[in-house]
C-alpha cells in the first residue's frame, strides 16, 4: 500500500484557450516539483502537462508532507493555484531496467509508467471534492496523516490537508483574502478564491500548523 497524491493547476483549460497561460506558468508549476524531488528522494514524482502524481510508502508520510509543503509553498508564492487529493491504495511504478536504459536516452521521449487503485481514487477525489487551491483527503489518508502529524488535517465535509507552518499559514490567509477582493464575482475563479480564503482562515483559526521544521 502507498500514500499517493494527484495535483492539478486550477483553470488551465480556460487560461490556455483565452491565451493567458504561458511557458512561465508551466515552469513555475514544474520547478516547485523539481525542488521537492531534489530534497525528498524517498518520494516519487511524475509530471505531465499541468498535473503531478506524488507517492510514497506509508512509512514515509513525513517526507511526503515535506514535499507537499515545498510544492504548495512555492506555488502560492508564484500565484500558481493548485488543487489536489491524497488517498491510500496500491500505486505501481513500472520500472524495467532494459527498456529504461534504452528509452531514457531518447531526447524526444519523457515518460513514467504508473497506475493503481490509490491513484485512481486520488484523481477522482481531486476532480469532485470542490473548489479552491486545497488538497482533499480520503478517510484512509486522514488516519495515516493524523498519526504522523496530528495538526495535518482540517475536518470538513471532505477533510483537507493542512500543509503549512504557522508563519506560512498566516501569510497565506492574508494573500487569499486579498486575492478574493480582487476577483470578479460570479466566476469560477471567484469560487476557487472564496474556497481558498475560507480554508486558509479555518487553518489559522483552528491552529492547524505543521512544525517549523517542515519549511526549513
Amino acid at each position: 500500500m502507498s500514500i499517493v497524491g494527484f495535483f492539478d493547476i486550477l483553470g488551465t483549460r480556460e487560461a490556455v484557450m483565452s491565451g493567458r497561460f504561458c511557458d512561465v506558468d508551466a515552469l513555475e508549476f514544474v520547478n516547485a516539483i523539481g525542488i521537492a524531488a531534489r530534497l525528498t528522494p524517498a518520494i516519487r514524482f511524475a509530471v505531465f502537462s499541468d498535473s503531478v502524481i506524488v507517492s510514497a510508502e506509508e512509512a514515509a508520510v513525513r517526507p511526503l508532507l515535506r514535499a507537499i509543503n515545498l510544492m504548495y509553498g512555492n506555488w502560492f508564492s508564484e500565484l500558481v493555484r493548485v488543487r489536489g487529493a491524497i488517498s491510500i491504495g496500491d500505486t505501481n511504478w513500472v520500472d524495467d531496467e532494459a527498456s529504461d536504459e534504452l528509452f531514457r536516452r531518447c531526447s524526444n521521449l519523457t515518460y513514467a509508467r504508473v497506475y493503481g487503485k490509490g491513484l485512481v481514487t486520488a484523481y477522482e477525489l481531486e476532480r469532485s471534492a470542490g473548489p479552491g487551491a486545497i488538497c482533499f483527503l480520503t478517510d484512509g489518508a486522514v488516519q495515516l496523516l493524523e498519526a504522523a502529524e496530528p495538526n495535518s488535517v482540517l475536518d470538513g465535509r471532505t477533510p483537507m490537508l493542512c500543509w503549512a507552518t504557522k508563519r506560512q499559514a498566516e501569510i497565506l490567509e492574508s494573500y487569499a483574502r486579498r486575492h478574493l477582493e480582487r476577483t470578479r464575482t460570479d466566476t469560477a475563479e471567484w469560487r476557487h478564491a472564496y474556497a481558498t480564503k475560507d480554508f486558509c482562515a479555518s487553518v489559522v483559526a483552528n491552529r492547524k500548523f505543521l512544525p517549523d521544521s517542515y519549511a526549513d
